[in-house]
C-alpha cells in the first residue's frame, strides 16, 4: 500500500487524481478553443491573466480558511467551483462568461489542487516528506496526464467542446462523491483570516520563504507561456491537435517520477534540489527557444518537464518543512501560490503583445533566462538561518 497506515491520505489523494484528469481534458485545448471564438493573442493574454491574478488575491485566504475551517469543505466548494467554470465554457460563450469562467476555475484549482496537498502533509513526518509528497503529487500527475491526452483525442474525434461536456458530467459526479465525506473540524473563523496580508505578512517574515517566492514566481512565469503559447506553437510548426496532447501528455507522463524524485530529495536536501533543478530546467527552456520543428521541442519540453518535477517536490518539501515548524501549513501553500503567480500574471498579460512583436519562440528564451537568473541572484537566502515568526 502506498501510504501504508495513513487511510486519510486516500481521499484527497483520489480526489487530486479525478479533479487533475477532468480538468486537463480541456485545459490543453482553451488557448485554441478561445481562438476559435475570435479572440485575438493580445486579449488571450489578458484572458489567461485572470487566473493567476484571482490566485494572486484569494490563496492566501483560501490556505488561512483551510487551516481554521477544515480542509474538506474548502476541497467541496473548489470542485463546485471548477462545476460552473466548465458549464460557463459550455454557455453561449462571451469575453464576459469566459472571464468569469477563467475566475471561477482559478478558485476552484486554488482550493482543490493547494488544500488537498496541505491536507496530505499534514500527516507526513518530516523524514518521509520529500518521498510521501513525490508519490502524492506523481499519482495526481497520473490524472493530469490521461486528461491531457483523452481531452485533445476527443476533441479531434468529435468537436472542439465535446471534452468540456465529459469535464461538466464528471465534476458534477465527484461532487456528489465528495458530498458524504463528512468534515470533523470545527470552523473557527475570524476576520483577520479574510485578509489575503495577513497571512502574507506571516509568510514573508522568513527569509527562506521570500527567496522562495521569488523564484516561484520566475518559475510561474514560464507557465503562462506554456498554457496560452505552447498549443499554438505546436499548431505553427505544422502539427495538430493530437500533436498538442502528446507534447502536454508526454510533459505530464515526465512528472510521473516525482515519487522517485522526492526519495532524492530527503537524501540529497530539498534546498540544493531547489537550486540545481532550477537551473538545469532554465537551460532548456531556452533551448526549445530555439527549436524550429515539433520533434526536437517535443524532446526539449519533456526533458524540462522531468527536471521541473524534482523542483517540484524539492519546493513544496522545503516549505512545508517550515509549515509545519510553524503551523501553519494552509497559511504556507495559500500564500506562496499567490506570490509566485504574481510572475504567472505578469507574463499572461504581456505574452500576447511579446508573441505579436518578437515571435512565440522568444517567450521561452525570455522565460528561460528570468527563471536562470532569479535562482542564482536568490539561492545564497534559502541556506538563511531560521527564523519563527511572531504571532
Amino acid at each position: 500500500m502506498i501510504f501504508k497506515n495513513q487511510k486519510e491520505l486516500v481521499v484527497p489523494t483520489i480526489v487530486s487524481i479525478l479533479f487533475g484528469f477532468l480538468y486537463y481534458l480541456f485545459f490543453p485545448l482553451l488557448s485554441i478553443y478561445f481562438k476559435s471564438l475570435g479572440v485575438n493573442e493580445e486579449l488571450l493574454g489578458i484572458i489567461f491573466a485572470f487566473f493567476p491574478l484571482v490566485i494572486i488575491i484569494f490563496s492566501p485566504v483560501i490556505g488561512a480558511l483551510s487551516d481554521h475551517v477544515g480542509r474538506k469543505r474548502i476541497i467541496y466548494i473548489g470542485v463546485l467551483f471548477m462545476f460552473l467554470a466548465v458549464i460557463l465554457y459550455l454557455w453561449p460563450a462571451t469575453i464576459a462568461s469566459i472571464i468569469i469562467a477563467r475566475i471561477f476555475s482559478a478558485i476552484g484549482w486554488a482550493m482543490v489542487g493547494l488544500i488537498t496537498l496541505a491536507k496530505v502533509e499534514d500527516k507526513l513526518k518530516e523524514e518521509e516528506r520529500g518521498e510521501k509528497a513525490g508519490i502524492f503529487f506523481s499519482l495526481s500527475q497520473a490524472g493530469i496526464l490521461i486528461g491531457s491526452f483523452v481531452g485533445p483525442f476527443l476533441a479531434s474525434l468529435f468537436t472542439l467542446r465535446f471534452p468540456f461536456m465529459m469535464s461538466a458530467i464528471g465534476l458534477a459526479l465527484l461532487l456528489i462523491w465528495l458530498f458524504v465525506w463528512k468534515s470533523h473540524h470545527k470552523p473557527v473563523i475570524r476576520k483577520q483570516h479574510f485578509n489575503p496580508l495577513y497571512s502574507i505578512k506571516k509568510f514573508w517574515h522568513e527569509k527562506k520563504l521570500r527567496a522562495m517566492s521569488f523564484i516561484g514566481m520566475a518559475m510561474h512565469a514560464r507557465i503562462a507561456v506554456f498554457a496560452i503559447f505552447l498549443p499554438l506553437l505546436v499548431l505553427q510548426m505544422g502539427a495538430g491537435l493530437k500533436e498538442v496532447g502528446i507534447i502536454f501528455g508526454l510533459r505530464g507522463a515526465a512528472h510521473l517520477f516525482q515519487g522517485f524524485a522526492g526519495k532524492i530529495v530527503d537524501k540529497k536536501g530539498s534546498r540544493n534540489i531547489v537550486v540545481g533543478s532550477v537551473i538545469i530546467a532554465s537551460v532548456l527552456v531556452i533551448m526549445a527557444g530555439f527549436t524550429r520543428s515539433y520533434i526536437p521541442l517535443l524532446i526539449v519540453l519533456v526533458l524540462e518537464s522531468f527536471v521541473s518535477s524534482f523542483w517540484n517536490v524539492s519546493a513544496w518539501t522545503f516549505m512545508s518543512e517550515i509549515g509545519e515548524r510553524k503551523k501553519m501549513e494552509g497559511i504556507v501553500v495559500g500564500s506562496y501560490d499567490s506570490l509566485a503567480n504574481i510572475g504567472r500574471f505578469v507574463f499572461s498579460i504581456v505574452s500576447g503583445f511579446i508573441a505579436v512583436w518578437l515571435g512565440i519562440s522568444s517567450l521561452f528564451i525570455i522565460v528561460g533566462i528570468i527563471s536562470l537568473v532569479t535562482v542564482l541572484a536568490f539561492s545564497p537566502m534559502l541556506a538563511s538561518k531560521f527564523r519563527v515568526a511572531k504571532g
